[in-house]
């Protein structure tokens, strides 16, 4: 097997803790993280942290990176009330780089195509 395949437990973490931040952001009061999506959710398997990776629809880094720093706390408690887990992971926001690098590679074979 897989050492990088996770099990059963991490399967169905990984997806709830995403639907809860995901809610987290719509109903926040924050106009920039409304418009920001959780692409990817990695849990470790002793449930003690958690990668949630964020991207927005606005390329403003530095106000989303802003944001996320301010609502951390706030998005931690939602999480440790909605879970029922013995452990609630700590929470590590990183942005998504993914839509960048694929506009980069797009335009890479765009200027591929016209020569």
């Amino acid at each position: 097997m897989d050492k990088n395949v996770r099990g059963g437990r991490i399967n169905r973490i990984n997806p709830m803790i995403q639907q809860i931040v995901s809610d987290c952001f719509l109903n926040s009061s924050d106009p920039v993280l409304n418009k920001a999506t959780v692409t990817y959710v990695s849990t470790s398997p002793d449930l003690k942290k958690t990668t949630v990776l964020v991207s927005s629809i606005e390329n403003n880094k530095s106000s989303l990176n802003n944001s996320l720093a301010r609502s951390k706390q706030k998005i931690q408690r939602v999480l440790s009330k909605e879970m029922k887990t013995k452990y609630v992971p700590s929470i590590t926001f990183e942005l998504d780089n993914s839509f960048d690098d694929i506009d980069r590679i797009n335009k890479i074979i765009g200027t591929i195509n016209e020569n």
